[in-house]
């Protein structure tokens, strides 16, 4: 498949369906934080993702290394980025200015820019 260097990102609603509709994608991040409903809801989508796809799990709000064991006790070894409940990203909303520009040494920002560094070095490999 030839690439077009272009990153699509697409915050779609919770559940599955969005995936399914949603068609290809090289690769498609699943968001959960480290409630039940919410792990299931991920594990369902991470399952409805075409097999051709890479998965990255990205655990929201993470508080402690119990929240990441829930998510893992469910969703496997799948590739994992973990996004610390972080002062700076709520503090950045409030404000309405984006994180990276309110705290960028902020651990929950470094982990959205560990996202961003896999998605681009994903779309020059294609």
């Amino acid at each position: 498949m030839e690439s077009n260097g272009k990153i699509v990102i697409c915050d779609l609603e919770a559940g599955v369906g969005a995936v399914v509709r949603a068609g290809h994608a090289d690769t498609v991040l699943v968001v959960t934080e480290a409630t039940a409903k919410s792990i299931e809801t991920a594990r369902r989508a991470a399952e409805a993702v075409d097999d051709d796809a890479r998965v990255v799990i990205v655990a929201n709000r993470v508080t402690d290394e119990a929240d990441v064991g829930a998510i893992r006790a469910v969703l496997g070894e799948r590739e994992l980025v973990v996004v610390p409940d972080e002062p700076a990203i709520a503090r950045a909303d409030r404000d309405g200015v984006a994180p990276i520009d309110a705290d960028p040494d902020a651990p929950g920002v470094q982990a959205i820019l560990e996202i961003a560094d896999l998605l681009t070095a994903e779309a020059v490999r294609a």
